[in-house]
């Protein structure tokens, strides 16, 4: 298709909803056959479901097990950790939308399918929605292949468990939606960090600096559109913190979000830690032993490991900031697998992706494309919304990951941000939007 045939696409309202309906189906038909090959190698690898292929929720990973069985028998939102309810360790996106998918039905490969047939057909509406004004369908097209086109990303989008599986694509479409022609694209992007929020605790930044940016920037739009996003993002912080006040008599915000936070840098927090990140699971570094006496709330939990995490800083600070080089590093130029678990000889599996070769060429040229164009705009005295907003999500989202730790998955929505930001200079620069 030419470049005026994607411009008579948009503009042919007699066929162009049945075409873009055609197109969803080859789509999401692609998505939901990817999803069961998926599922059936997860499967094979992991205890998750029975003989009969219903999921068992209490083994679902990563600390949403017993969570998600809890919701699911009516028993509340938490989980218990010697007798004691722990309302704060998870927020709520993965675990309703799981939810959500069950009730319908436990088995696991619908559940799988299902929950990615949801998050893709966001993904298409939305991009279909943000794109149509630039009048391009080949845009388009190539907006729809950015979740799916490179293996590596497409199996942490596919994923059930990984809060990244979702930032994946949510973290795209606010990209979007902040450098679209359309009028709404503000409800777009208070719909987006609303959902954002709930979904990791890294996300509180984005949340908060977003609308401001939208706010001091975006004169040309009318007040009352571009202040729902401040709106949005207050009613985020306000339920979650409304949900943890009346559970736990405290307002979880930024870094006590998740009451687990500071247990998660305890993690990075520890003269191991180098030894290490990146080849070996940090899961693995031997832990200091927690007092024997029972802690009386997770808020206890949560600030005696904020406290060891204090003092471990103010004396290892110059520790620490050596492992944040090491981070960077890892961020900007690793290649290889990351994170593993020894297997039954005690070798690591650290080999070469080739995916990730992609991820960092796409990461690194977008990256010093952004600076240049900054600069360029310095002199110029204005201000490009392409440049600005990237530099901000991608910084912001990168952020906690410096702090803490980043894994080949937690890089994944920031890869796929720069695709599009590399695709809007592509198309600009030969003049197609």
């Amino acid at each position: 298709m030419n470049i005026s045939n994607g411009v008579k696409f948009f503009n042919n309202s007699n066929n162009s909803w049945k075409k873009i309906f055609l197109i969803y189906l080859i789509y999401i038909s692609l998505i939901a056959f990817c999803s069961f090959l998926f599922a059936h190698l997860f499967s094979n690898k992991h205890d998750v479901m029975d003989a009969d292929n219903q999921i068992i929720l209490k083994n679902i990973s990563f600390g949403f097990g017993e969570l998600i069985d809890n919701l699911f028998n009516s028993n509340g939102y938490y989980h218990t950790v010697n007798g004691i309810k722990y309302y704060l360790q998870k927020l709520p996106a993965v675990p309703f939308l799981l939810l959500f998918v069950s009730k319908i039905s436990l088995n696991y490969f619908f559940i799988l399918i299902f929950k990615n047939i949801i998050v893709f057909s966001i993904y298409f509406l939305f991009s279909y929605f943000l794109i149509k004004d630039f009048k391009n369908f080949i845009l388009f097209y190539f907006i729809l292949a950015i979740p799916i086109c490179i293996p590596y990303n497409f199996s942490v989008a596919l994923h059930y468990v990984y809060e990244d599986s979702l930032l994946a694509i949510f973290l795209p479409i606010l990209f979007l939606s902040l450098i679209s022609k359309n009028k709404y694209r503000f409800y777009v992007t208070s719909f987006v960090l609303f959902v954002l929020y709930f979904t990791k605790a890294s996300m509180f930044l984005i949340v908060l600096i977003i609308p401001i940016i939208i706010m001091i920037f975006e004169k040309k739009s009318i007040l009352i559109i571009k202040i729902t996003p401040v709106v949005a993002s207050l009613l985020a912080i306000l339920i979650w913190g409304y949900f943890g006040f009346i559970n736990t008599g405290k307002f979880p915000l930024a870094s006590s979000g998740a009451s687990n936070n500071s247990y998660a840098l305890t993690h990075v927090l520890n003269k191991e830690f180098s030894n290490y990140y990146p080849e070996k699971s940090i899961d693995l570094i031997p832990k200091e032993k927690e007092p024997e006496e029972t802690f009386k709330s997770e808020w206890d939990w949560y600030e005696y490991h904020n406290k060891r995490n204090q003092i471990y800083l103010k004396n290892n600070l110059r520790l620490y900031l050596k492992d944040c080089v090491k981070k960077l590093k890892f961020i900007f130029f690793g290649i290889h697998r990351d994170g593993s678990h020894p297997d039954e000889n005690g070798n690591y599996d650290n080999r070469l992706r080739f995916s990730l070769i992609i991820n960092k060429l796409i990461f690194n040229i977008s990256i010093v494309l952004v600076l240049l164009n900054l600069f360029n705009d310095f002199r110029k005295k204005i201000i490009v919304k392409e440049n600005l907003y990237f530099v901000i999500i991608v910084g912001l989202n990168l952020a906690p990951h410096l702090i803490a730790w980043a894994t080949s998955k937690h890089l994944v929505a920031s890869i796929n941000v720069s695709i599009i930001y590399l695709l809007f200079l592509l198309f600009k620069r030969n003049r197609l939007i």
